[in-house]
């Protein structure tokens, strides 16, 4: 089979995994038309493994038997691409990622579906956000699709958090007293979990549920959610089905001493860096990727009762291509997100993305799992390599007997 991924190049070990050990073709395309293209847009994926990477996308589409975008941006076009070819395998989120890159927008589907929501206000322009946060303090602050410029801001006072305003200020241009700000209420939580898995048009297809630590270290438990992320799943299943949703989705819901529970960030998409772990545990990934494009139904073969991974960091690789090597026998451990190959099959991360590589991990119980994703980090080395942090992902202990006390059995 003929598989064509496109995508921004933050998974290049998911769509070289499609090949099945290089039964399948898989050709990848990664945007590289800015106003002066530059080789580290068309980098991701080049070389790499089993994948051939092309300039030129739409050359292919009629000889692809599937189509695949793991991301969420060009989802209109694989909304248009199944009108033109419904009865082509395509997989991605289509329309449903306008739910994750509008969150106001989300914020009106909870209500209309009946789900709790996080108290919030929209405050338009940065002016408007310091005065609102002097006399509220307590909150956080989103943005709209512009997360590059404006990532989630934990704000406990104006004090805090101004010198931060004052750095992301210039990089909203002239759009700073404009743009809208989502600010939500902090709440008192006693867990954050989420699932983690497929819609296939009909229905959801588990592979995980679990806790994320820190937007990296990912403990998931393979197979069935428990009822609460069951319970916002359900709610939304009519409007994915109406949207024609058929590809990967997460979860992120925090859980009161109550055991109330709030959906408060869709992730419409393959969440990184967990996501990696389908192409390392999922043994039919490439039959699942099909299956799911064509909207039916698939079983996940996992043989991992719980699974894990870390993404360890080089800042080295924000401005450079960073080259990443491997302890002998030790190279099927680790999954990389924005990775390359050069023409001697040496391993780099692209420049522009400081998580460089990923470790995982699976076993019987969460020790397990945790005590291989510490000893595993030591197997790779690059300049710049920062290995320190993953010493400390015990605290997801923690975080596992506070879900416990709520009712979440993991």
């Amino acid at each position: 089979m003929t598989y064509l991924v496109m995508c921004c190049g933050l998974y290049t070990s998911l769509a070289s995994a499609l090949s099945d050990n290089g039964k399948n073709r898989v050709l990848y395309y990664t945007p590289y038309g800015s106003k002066y293209p530059k080789y580290e847009e068309f980098a991701p994926g080049d070389h790499f493994e089993f994948l051939e990477k092309v300039k030129y996308p739409f050359d292919f589409i009629d000889q692809a038997d599937v189509i695949v975008n793991f991301d969420c941006s060009n989802q209109d076009m694989i909304n248009y691409l199944r009108k033109k070819y419904p009865e082509k395998s395509i997989f991605g989120s289509g329309l449903g990622a306008r739910i994750e890159d509008d969150r106001i927008a989300f914020k009106k589907w909870l209500n209309l579906l009946d789900l709790p929501v996080v108290p919030y206000k929209i405050v338009k322009g940065m002016t408007a956000l310091r005065e609102y946060l002097k006399s509220n303090p307590k909150k956080i602050v989103k943005v709209n699709i512009f997360r590059g410029d404006f990532e989630t801001l934990k704000a406990d006072s104006l004090e805090a958090v101004e010198q931060v305003l004052k750095d992301r200020e210039p990089k909203l241009g002239m759009i700073s007293e404009s743009i809208e700000f989502i600010v939500e209420d902090q709440i008192d939580s006693k867990a954050e979990i989420g699932f983690d898995g497929f819609f296939n048009g009909k229905e959801y297809i588990p592979f995980s549920w679990g806790f994320e630590c820190a937007k990296n270290l990912y403990i998931g438990k393979v197979g069935e959610a428990p009822d609460m992320l069951m319970e916002t799943l359900d709610a939304f299943q009519p409007l994915y089905t109406k949207m024609n949703y058929r590809g990967s989705l997460s979860t992120e819901e925090l859980v009161t001493a109550k055991g109330k529970h709030f959906f408060i960030d869709p992730c419409n998409r393959v969440a990184l860096p967990l996501g990696v772990l389908y192409s390392k545990y999922i043994n039919n990934w490439a039959q699942v990727v099909s299956e799911i494009g064509l909207g039916k139904d698939v079983e996940i073969d996992c043989e991992q009762k719980y699974v894990g991974a870390f993404a360890l960091s080089s800042r080295n690789a924000r401005e450079y291509f960073t080259r990443v090597d491997f302890e002998k026998g030790k190279r099927d451990d680790f999954r990389f997100m924005f990775g390359c190959q050069d023409i001697k099959g040496n391993y780099y991360a692209v420049k522009g993305v400081e998580e460089i590589v990923v470790v995982t991990a699976g076993g019987e119980t969460v020790e397990e799992v945790v005590a291989q994703l510490k000893e595993r980090a030591q197997n790779v080395s690059a300049f710049g390599l920062e290995t320190e942090e993953i010493n400390s992902i015990d605290d997801v202990k923690e975080r596992i007997a506070q879900g416990k006390e709520v009712g979440i059995e993991f």
